[in-house]
């Protein structure tokens, strides 16, 4: 019943722009997710899906237009950038029986987790069962498909692929 009514007031309060909006936001979406730290900046466009079971830490700039799925559990550490346009879904659809049509198999969730200091850049997409370890960097367009990411790693590419390591 929480995730109902936060997709109403998130329907009034996602394309409220500037500084006033960050502000109704984080006041506002606070009270429906399973953890919600200080100092979270939400820009206008973002869309949460199943609030209840998404934990923010602390000190979190998520920018414009970003889609993020909490069914299963999402957890975002301290100190993360979250460019524009990044998506993280911890669903998939099942597949797997060949005589029965896909749209009626269903989905199934994994949980996501995105330790501290991590930094993704614009248009970022993360699926079910990743886990991003602290202090990464993954770059623009790139997508991590269900993988663990070790710590300090930059990454990059379609799908995800270490490019280098920042210690």
């Amino acid at each position: 019943m929480r995730d109902r009514i936060f997709f109403i007031i998130q329907g009034f309060l996602k394309y409220n722009a500037f500084n006033f909006g960050v502000n109704l936001r984080s006041f506002f979406y606070r009270p429906f997710f399973k953890s919600f730290g200080k100092n979270i900046k939400i820009r206008d466009g973002v869309n949460f899906k199943y609030p209840s079971e998404i934990e923010l830490g602390n000190n979190i700039k998520i920018e414009q237009h970003c889609f993020f799925v909490g069914k299963g559990g999402l957890k975002i550490g301290d100190n993360c950038l979250i460019g524009a346009g990044t998506k993280i879904i911890t669903s998939d659809h099942i597949a797997d029986n060949v005589s029965e049509p896909i749209f009626d198999q269903g989905l199934k969730f994994k949980e996501v987790i995105i330790d501290n200091d991590v930094w993704f850049g614009f248009d970022v997409k993360v699926l079910a069962g990743s886990v991003i370890r602290k202090g990464s960097v993954i770059g623009t367009n790139t997508l991590v498909n269900g993988i663990e990411v070790e710590e300090y790693s930059v990454m990059a590419g379609t799908p995800a692929r270490l490019i280098k390591k920042r210690k």
